[in-house]
Order: C-alpha cells, then sequence, then structure tokens
C-alpha cells in the first residue's frame, strides 16, 4: 500500500516538474509584427496581446516596427517578415504585382474612410462635392481609394472636383479654409473636430460600398510551410481583439505604454477615438458571402479607377483557415 501511493505521487509529481521545466528552458520566438503609420491609440488590440500575454500563450515574442505601408508589403510578400497590418486594397495591388500576400483574419468589418466638411458648407451629400477642393494627405492609400470609392458609386467624375495633397493636416486645413472638405479617417478626425466643438457632415463610404477594410497579413510561403505559425499569431490576435472590444478602459491603460502623448489633456478625445475604432472592427466572423463581397467589390473599384488592370481569384486573396 505504501508502495503504491509513493509511485502516485510521483506520477503527480513529474507532470508539474515537466511543465516547469518546459517554461524554464522554453524561448518565445521572436516576431516582427508591421504596423503601419505610427504608433497610435487604434493599434490598442496589438498592444492588449502583448500585455496581456495573448501572444506569449502562443510561445510568440512580438517585436513592433512602424512604417510605410508599401515597404511592409514589399518585406512580407517576399517573406524577409512575415506579419503585418495593411489595407484590402494593398493586398490586391501587391498580388497582382506578384507579390503573394494575403489575409488571414480581418479586422475592420467596414472601411473606415469617409469625407468630412463643416456643416456650414452646405456639403451633406456627394453631389454636393461638385466644384469643390479636396484635402487628402495624397494620391495614395486607404484615404486616396476611399475618396475615389465615393465618387465612383455616387456618379462623380474626376472633374468634378479637385483632390488636394495636404498631408496628414486634415483637421487644419478644413478649420483654417485651406479646403472645402477632407477625406479621413472615420474613427479619428471627426471625433477630433466634434471635441473641438465644430459641427460637421461626414459622408462614410460605408454607406455607399461595401469595402475590405484592415487585415492581418502573412504570405503565401509562411501559410504553406509554417501554418502553425499562423495560426497562433491569429489566435493571439483575435484574443487581443476581443478583450479589447469588451474592455476599452484597460486597452486604454495598456496603450499608454505604447503610445506617447496620450496626456490627460487629449484622453477625453483619445478615448473617443477607441471607442469609434471598435465600432468598426470585425470582432464577431462574417460568412464567406460577405468577405467575397467586400473582396470582389475592392478589384472592381481598383479595376475601374486603373489601380489594376487584372482580375484576380478572390479565394487567393484571403484565407478563413486559422480563424476559430
Amino acid at each position: 500500500m505504501k508502495k503504491a501511493l509513493i509511485i502516485l505521487t510521483i506520477l503527480m509529481i513529474l507532470p508539474v516538474l515537466s511543465a516547469c521545466k518546459s517554461e524554464s528552458n522554453g524561448k518565445l520566438e521572436e516576431i516582427t509584427f508591421n504596423l503601419t503609420y505610427i504608433p497610435n491609440i487604434q493599434f490598442a488590440p496589438i498592444y492588449v496581446s502583448i500585455e496581456k500575454g495573448f501572444f506569449a500563450e502562443e510561445g510568440l515574442e512580438i517585436k513592433l516596427a512602424y512604417g510605410n505601408e508599401a515597404d511592409m508589403v514589399a518585406l512580407v510578400g517576399s517573406n524577409h517578415q512575415q506579419f503585418m497590418v495593411a489595407s484590402g486594397e494593398q493586398i490586391l495591388l501587391s498580388r497582382e504585382q506578384g507579390l503573394p500576400v494575403l489575409s488571414v483574419a480581418a479586422w475592420y468589418k467596414d472601411y473606415p474612410v469617409g469625407v468630412a466638411a463643416l456643416k456650414e458648407s452646405g456639403i451633406s451629400q456627394p453631389a454636393d462635392l461638385v466644384g469643390k477642393e479636396i484635402g487628402l494627405p495624397g494620391l495614395y492609400g486607404a484615404n486616396y481609394i476611399g475618396m475615389e470609392a465615393l465618387a465612383a458609386q455616387t456618379g462623380l467624375g474626376k472633374n468634378d472636383y479637385k483632390l488636394v495633397s495636404i498631408g496628414f493636416t486634415q483637421v487644419e486645413s478644413l478649420v483654417g479654409g485651406t479646403v472645402d472638405a477632407v477625406v479621413v479617417y472615420l474613427a479619428n478626425e471627426p471625433v477630433q473636430l466634434r471635441a473641438r466643438g465644430y459641427e460637421i457632415n461626414v459622408l462614410a463610404v460605408k454607406d455607399y460600398i461595401e469595402l475590405v477594410g484592415n487585415c492581418l497579413v502573412s504570405n503565401e510561403t509562411t501559410v504553406e510551410n509554417d501554418p502553425e505559425l499562423v495560426g497562433k499569431m491569429v489566435r493571439a490576435f483575435r484574443k487581443g481583439l476581443e478583450y479589447t472590444a469588451a474592455n476599452p478602459e484597460e486597452a486604454w491603460t495598456i496603450s499608454l505604454k505604447y503610445v506617447d502623448n496620450l496626456t490627460e489633456e487629449v484622453a477625453p478625445i483619445q478615448k473617443e477615438v477607441l471607442k469609434e475604432s471598435i465600432s468598426n472592427w470585425q470582432v464577431l466572423p462574417e460568412t464567406k458571402e460577405e468577405q467575397d463581397l467586400r473582396w470582389t467589390n475592392m478589384m472592381n473599384l481598383l479595376i475601374k479607377i486603373g489601380m489594376m488592370k487584372n482580375q484576380l481569384n478572390i479565394e487567393d486573396v484571403y484565407t478563413n483557415e486559422f480563424l476559430p
């Protein structure tokens, strides 16, 4: 009887010792995660996934990198790096150029771009943009694509309005009267304008056409040769997304470590930016039919405005294989 108890005790202790040894000797795999733009509260889900240990639970140590979207797509497409956040149009444009990137998880359910104008301007519908100067960072990226989508869906021609490159000065340019309207991220500049007391009208692209927003992006080589790694990234990313949506105050506090200048003065505005961002996220899964529609609409738009020449197989540009 005594011998049996000793054996049983040893059997119970062994798994614990094994786990401790594995944890102490285990080395996290370092992964570079490319984020476009600069450190920003809108990247809160990724900061949350790091701080809450969602990546570590998957055996991953995340190194964040910020920069130009096109440059990062080239790095990921060539498999020099494996993961980034990118907008849907960048995936399509890159694939046509031979870079085998693909979305492995949706982030935004709605295209997060629109056109904002002061209420006093009388601009309340797309037709009111005729003859107006519209400011945007430049003729590239999601802002430009969003403006082109809005125009294409509402019958506006290129000669009906003038696009003006103003950098990322939408708020100042609109308030200062430099332009009549500005292309904005729905969760950012409109929040800032209203916080300053300005009444504005916003023409959201999502009200006119369904397009693909930001995605977690990898490449075909990684998906094919290391699907386990992709699965780990998707799971950790999704946990952060869901946790942030459910706990925005905690996510805000976590983000203070990663984003500079989130002072008490700007906190109310930036918290509202986070709230508006969450409303645009794809927290609940979409059907394949809904996803196919968004991708097809985006591809057809890019072809219509001359940024793409050829139809692509939508089955190649995204996968749901790694979603729960």
